[in-house]
């Protein structure tokens, strides 16, 4: 009885070990790499990273954005204070999801490194469509669905740091993390 039980325990584990992760994982990995990219971006200025999941006009388009931050001698630091999934969407090799985003957003002056403007607090209603690459997804497309100021007392500047975006001590841009924080 014993051994039985153990072979039961045993090749469940082994199980589960071998089942690869879900499509709804790996989407909602890319979305946060995206997301968390941006403040990276902000703060770095790289972009290069965006490549690895997101198609070519887009990482092309959050460069344009980026520079022209910098052409006015601004770079954007950013904070998410929420970001939440919608059901996804599929049709074949695509897959579309929507998404509540609640942003923290101040600009730095980069010749005096201080804050050239309040922070301001946005809410925005987005829509991320993806295609299948190999196992992975990549982002197509991107539209806002909606986006309204928030006027709230919670609204904060960013920390210059950079310590609380991350969303955890060891996330990877390149690969699909094993457990996703949500809300």
């Amino acid at each position: 009885m014993i051994k039985s039980i153990m072979g039961i325990c045993l090749i469940s584990m082994m199980l589960m070990a071998s089942v690869p992760i879900s499509d709804d994982k790996k989407i909602k990995h890319t979305l946060l790499k995206y997301n968390y990219g941006i403040i990276k971006m902000g703060r770095s200025g790289e972009t290069d990273f965006f490549k690895a999941f997101v198609k070519e006009d887009v990482a092309m388009k959050l460069q344009v954005w980026y520079e022209s931050w910098k052409f006015s001698n601004l770079t954007m630091l950013a904070e998410i204070n929420d970001l939440r999934f919608s059901p996804i969407k599929y049709n074949d090799a695509n897959a579309t999801i929507t998404t509540l985003e609640n942003w923290t957003f101040s600009y730095v002056d980069l010749t005096t490194k201080k804050l050239a403007h309040d922070p301001v607090s946005i809410f925005y209603k987005m829509q991320y469509t993806l295609q299948k690459w190999g196992e992975d997804w990549i982002i197509v497309a991107i539209k806002r669905l909606e986006e309204q100021e928030l006027n709230t007392p919670s609204s904060h500047t960013p920390s210059l740091e950079g310590q609380q975006e991350q969303p955890d001590e060891d996330f990877d841009f390149s690969e699909p993390q094993k457990k996703i924080k949500t809300h």
